[in-house]
């Protein structure tokens, strides 16, 4: 006979959960909400039939439900309740409670689990755009915003919230801020309002600090506003999943390409340094006079060089095809 699941291990089937996480699943839930989630094993449930299997008074299990749906344990839709996936609770609990609470191999290996599970829920989208196919949905609209496109989309939004950057939190493998995503929306209730003035001063520290600008743009040019991440390519989810699923040629979407002006260049070599993608480079040519050179095809259109340049000696113009 087969012996019972215990616990730990229903919890981390009805979460969908790593099996090498199971040890851990402690840091992640408290027991409070792993008696919830043990309750809606069997799937979701209205409140009422959910309080005939906990021990909790209606308006204690409400508190509790509530609290849960914020931390991502849980799916709160009108009455019904339904158990939320490990993927998005260990989202919300490097964002706000992750730091030093697994060994720092778990962290690690939860980070891969992670990225790896953002690449098959964003492969079939991708694939349907590097192939060209029309209208290919998922996250094929993510694309490389330039820093004044940025801002404007920034004035253009009623509320701004600051939150911190999931893949960097993550991830955790490069020493770039974190207190930079810039949401549009707040529904958890996690985030923290702030001005459109803080919203466009913190996009330009990211800019500074060489973190390039990202939302979903249509194809037709009009703009989905989420969120406007500031982006790495040593811990951010999409340009990693890139560089993974072989489509780093056609997204996140280029929309812009560096043009040089060479006559105001200094040769002072700012921009090499902070184009992430290697695009310029600084070379002699056959009579030994030094330029500055972009590989086009390398170019994402990120801008960071453009924004960098004391000299204003690179201009980013729109690419034919968008």
């Amino acid at each position: 006979m087969t012996a019972p699941e215990d616990d730990r291990a229903v919890l981390a089937r009805v979460v969908r959960a790593p099996e090498f996480v199971q040890p851990w699943l402690n840091r992640f839930y408290d027991p409070a909400e792993i008696d919830l989630v043990l309750a809606l094993a069997d799937g979701p449930l209205g409140m009422p039939a959910l309080k005939e299997r906990t021990s909790l008074a209606g308006e204690e299990l409400r508190t509790l439900v509530e609290r849960a749906d914020r931390r991502g344990v849980v799916v709160l839709e009108d009455d019904s309740v339904k158990a939320g996936s490990f993927y998005d609770r260990s989202e919300l609990w490097a964002l706000f409670a992750g730091h030093g609470t697994v060994p720092d191999d778990v962290h690690r290996a939860i980070a891969e689990w992670w990225l790896d599970a953002y690449m098959e829920s964003a492969r079939d989208g991708l694939t349907k755009l590097r192939d060209g196919v029309p209208e290919p949905g998922g996250d094929a609209d993510y694309a490389y915003l330039l820093l004044g496109e940025a801002e404007d989309m920034v004035r253009r939004e009623e509320h701004v919230y600051l939150w911190p950057c999931d893949c960097r939190t993550l991830m955790r493998a490069c020493d770039k801020p974190v207190y930079n995503c810039i949401r549009f929306h707040n529904d958890r209730g996690l985030g923290w309002e702030i001005t459109t003035e803080r919203a466009i001063d913190i996009l330009r520290e990211a800019d500074a600090a060489g973190l390039m600008h990202c939302d979903y743009v249509g194809f037709g040019g009009t703009a989905d506003p989420h969120a406007i991440c500031n982006c790495c390519t040593d811990c951010c989810q999409p340009q990693l999943a890139s560089v993974r699923l072989g489509v780093s040629d056609v997204w996140p979407r280029r929309r812009h390409v560096a043009r040089l002006l060479p006559d105001g260049c200094t040769l002072c070599g700012t921009c090499t340094d902070r184009c992430p993608f290697g695009a310029l480079s600084i070379e002699a040519d056959g009579h030994g006079d030094k330029g500055l050179v972009l590989a086009e095809a390398d170019c994402r259109g990120c801008g960071l060089c453009s924004t960098g340049c004391p000299e204003q000696a690179i201009a980013m113009e729109m690419r034919p095809a968008v």
